[in-house]
């Protein structure tokens, strides 16, 4: 019944979701713009980069939200639209994301709530043929927050339009475009074994039940690495946590003199890359509010040591973080 109520209204929905899509714009006070490569990393060459970044600030009843648009350099079609609750990534998006192929073709429409997937998603390939229906359950707790529940897999179609899923059981491949994977599932679980490619190293992983048995990843200088689910994947984890990094930053954060005596307040951001051995390097100021402030924010996190590295299929990797630096001298 799910599966016959999806197919039937996709099409529609899609189209009226697009018609909104282009409809709505809202005006945007200020519009900062970056150039990036293909894999995402931000360039300062307009002639080298693959997209173009917007980030338009708008502003309404005092509340403020950054659309987000990203445009093909090389045909100036849009490659990304959509709203999040913060101006630097990674995203929460909220509403409604919409990310399109080369030619123009819708490549998914996805909505958030915070940050985080909920309700229908569609995905569709380069030919404007569905490719899956993934539908992302959620509901509020006692307490009001928001949880979210497995996702649930519709519908998958190959790239011939086999139907080789339906209602969480079959064959499928998820692509997330820097990595591909594809196996079974079983009631909306991973199955059986798996395998896909991560950049140049490919693996093979064995699951049961959705939950990681044992993984094997083959680099492409044919270094074999073993994993399971204890060493998969990690975020970098400064110790403590992040809310101990926060009161050593706002404990050590000297404001200068030019600082205090123009009333500063707002972020400061500051990018950086937690390496393999957990060291803090590379340090860019990603958002100023000048009179030194930023120079100060790289000097306090560099006082504030080492982190636990980043994991990634039982191997140790860099890990490109943002921390925002909140200034208030008014308190």
């Amino acid at each position: 019944m799910i599966m016959k109520y999806y197919l039937h209204f996709t099409a529609k929905f899609v189209c009226f979701l697009l018609l909104n899509f282009y409809c709505s714009s809202l005006s945007a006070q200020v519009t900062f713009t970056s150039y990036h490569k293909k894999d995402g990393t931000e360039i300062k060459q307009r002639d080298s980069a693959y997209f173009l970044r917007m980030i338009h600030v708008e502003t309404k009843n005092k509340d403020k939200a950054y659309r987000i648009e990203e445009f093909y350099l090389h045909n100036d079609s849009v490659k990304l639209n959509g709203i999040s609750k913060n101006a630097l990534p990674p995203y929460k998006f909220e509403g409604r994301k919409y990310e399109f192929h080369e030619n123009g073709i819708l490549k998914s429409l996805e909505n958030f709530n915070d940050g985080n997937l909920i309700d229908s998603a569609f995905y569709l390939y380069p030919n404007n043929k569905l490719e899956m229906i993934t539908f992302y359950p959620s509901n509020l707790d006692k307490k009001g927050k928001l949880q979210i529940g497995k996702p649930i897999y519709v519908v998958y179609y190959d790239s011939l339009h086999n139907k080789t899923l339906e209602n969480g059981n079959g064959f499928i491949r998820l692509n997330y475009g820097w990595s591909n994977e594809e196996g079974e599932m079983k009631n909306n679980l991973r199955e059986g074994e798996w395998k896909g490619y991560m950049g140049k190293d490919r693996f093979i992983e064995t699951y049961t039940d959705g939950k990681l048995v044992s993984g094997t990843k083959t680099k492409a200088n044919g270094e074999v690495i073993q994993y399971d689910s204890t060493n998969f994947m990690s975020y970098p984890d400064y110790p403590g946590g992040i809310s101990r990094l926060m009161g050593f930053i706002a404990s050590h954060y000297n404001y200068t003199r030019e600082a205090i005596s123009n009333n500063v307040h707002g972020i400061v951001a500051i990018e950086f890359t937690i390496d393999k051995e957990g060291n803090p390097k590379d340090m860019v100021v990603k958002k100023d509010l000048g009179f030194g402030t930023g120079e100060e924010g790289i000097r306090v996190l560099k006082k504030a040591g080492k982190w636990k590295p980043g994991i990634q299929r039982g191997e140790k990797v860099n890990v490109k973080y943002t921390i925002p630096i909140r200034l208030n001298l008014s308190r």
